[in-house]
């Protein structure tokens, strides 16, 4: 008898820790591969999900940057019996929770998520910077005339950043070039532009793709600006980002929550970080006013 009951309790905690385990599988699903912004969100997620000792297992899914690629990702994910989906930015959070009307969706990274439409089960931290300031340093920096704007037109955030870009540069004298990422090659056509301003598409925010866009803007001498951090790293002249560490751990402790049958309030109000890449800025010949790098991350 005593063997009986020593065997039943092994095997009701067998099941325990296995249902526990199925409890703490969460899906994670980012618009594409090597994104230097979400790669650094990301790691802080996990990090602080572990520091908050929820044991999950988080499944990383990195697809093309297209909507149907971001909906089958949320197929499989639902397959694997996922109990939150994180997403990074708007567009991707807006597929996966088109896709999926069950499960708790966690949006990182997101700009605009509100105006964007995103409710339901959905909620998370935006990254809404304020691109008044972006593009009124950017002009500081170069006194443009003409903007190049490059943005991706299936992405619903990144519409919203260049129809906000355009109508700044037009308070600000000058005009707006729209330059569409989706016909970009080994080297991206300025159109004339004189500055440029990167929007947060996923198809031109790669550690890949960075490169190219900062070459074609260097032998123009001009420019650039961007709304996702880790790109001044990799050439780009100015970035105002959400700080990825605090959106990392802020959707690691929305997990959580969710995790232990809460319904946690999404952040609307993001920590902001500037990054100035000066080395760049100088091999441009352009001057960055010194009360910019009083308040910035400088790369020298």
């Amino acid at each position: 008898m005593k063997q009986f009951f020593t065997g039943f309790l092994i095997t009701l905690i067998l099941v325990a820790a296995s249902m526990e385990a199925v409890a703490a599988t969460v899906g994670a699903v980012m618009p594409t591969r090597k994104i230097p912004f979400f790669d650094a969100v990301h790691q802080s997620l996990v990090q602080e999900l572990g520091a908050l000792g929820t044991g999950a297992e988080v499944l990383l899914q990195k697809p093309s940057p297209e909507e149907m690629a971001w909906k089958n990702a949320t197929r499989k994910l639902v397959t694997l019996e996922a109990k939150v989906i994180v997403a990074y930015g708007t567009a991707t959070a807006l597929a996966v929770t088109t896709e999926n009307g069950a499960i708790p969706v966690v949006y990182v990274g997101a700009y605009d998520p509100a105006g964007s439409g995103l409710s339901g089960k959905a909620t998370g931290m935006s990254s809404t910077v304020p691109l008044k300031g972006l593009i009124g340093n950017l002009k500081k920096i170069s006194n443009f005339k003409k903007l190049g704007i490059l943005y991706s037109p299936g992405e619903e955030d990144s519409v919203k950043q260049m129809d906000a870009a355009a109508d700044l540069a037009g308070k600000l004298g000058a005009t707006a070039v729209k330059i569409d990422s989706s016909g970009m090659g080994d080297s991206v056509d300025l159109q004339g532009a004189d500055a440029l301003f990167l929007t947060s598409a996923s198809n031109i925010n790669t550690s890949k793709k960075l490169p190219v866009i900062v070459a074609s803007a260097r032998a123009g001498k001009i420019a650039t600006a961007s709304v996702l951090s880790g790109s001044c790293e990799l050439g780009v002249i100015i970035s105002l980002s959400a700080d990825p560490d605090d959106q990392g751990k802020g959707a690691a402790k929305m997990v959580a929550e969710i995790l232990k049958g809460g319904s946690p309030t999404a952040n609307n109000t993001p920590k902001v970080e500037m990054t100035i890449n000066l080395k760049e800025a100088k091999a441009l010949g352009l001057n960055i006013p010194f009360e910019l790098l009083g308040t910035a991350k400088v790369i020298k």
